[in-house]
């Protein structure tokens, strides 16, 4: 699954939470790295303390609303976001997510989500780079807007040549733990979606219905 979801936040979501964070102390994001990938990061990220939780929760509430992201990411748990920002000359070189995240019992990180914060006309590079079976996918989208992908793809972020990049990031444990299960019950969602609004009230409706809960039934780890 490679996801782009739009209008996350509304533009006045993005302004107030740009408004919170840009008043905030950006830290060395190393420190968040694991020992293999510290010499690989270059950027900033907000340290995570009493003045970032209601943003964090903010902007974590607002992916567990959007319909589309329930549907497809199918989250069981998910980490409270953070924020990175990139200066010029700063970036991430490959690397993959960590595959256990949080105090114990720690959750399984089977999907990351980036969250753009920067409108793609504010800065230059800084573009996500994910390298999947069809090759490296460059994802730069508008404010507001996220990308869900598998949190074991390795991916980067390009440097930035102008401007600054802020994001939020986040991983997600789905309820549905194998990617090729994961990707069918998305296309079957799009073709509900559609079989919906063409005939809403005809028996193939009912019938995708009833084939995408009970694949969920059959898969869903609670």
């Amino acid at each position: 699954m490679l996801l782009a979801i739009d209008n996350v936040l509304t533009a006045e979501e993005v302004r107030t939470v740009r408004t919170q964070i840009e008043t905030l102390d950006f830290a060395d994001g190393t420190k968040t790295a694991g020992p293999g990938s510290r010499s690989r990061k270059n950027n900033l990220q907000l340290a995570d303390d009493e003045r970032t939780q209601a943003v964090r929760g903010f902007v974590r509430d607002a992916l567990l609303r959007h319909q589309l992201f329930q549907f497809l990411a199918l989250p069981q748990r998910i980490m409270t976001p953070m924020f990175n920002r990139y200066d010029v000359g700063m970036y991430y070189q490959d690397h993959v997510d960590f595959p256990l995240l949080g105090p114990p019992p720690p959750m399984r990180a089977d999907l990351s989500v980036t969250l753009f914060l920067s409108a793609p006309e504010e800065y230059d590079g800084g573009e996500l780079v994910i390298r999947t079976g069809y090759g490296d996918q460059a994802v730069k989208l508008s404010s507001g807007a996220a990308v869900v992908y598998p949190a074991y793809y390795i991916h980067r972020v390009e440097p930035v040549r102008r401007g600054a990049r802020l994001a939020a990031i986040t991983t997600v444990q789905s309820a549905i733990r194998e990617e090729p299960k994961r990707d069918l019950v998305a296309d079957l969602v799009r073709l509900m979606r559609w079989v919906q609004d063409v005939a809403p009230q005809s028996e193939e409706a009912r019938l995708v219905n009833k084939i995408h809960a009970n694949l969920i039934r059959l898969w869903a780890e609670t």
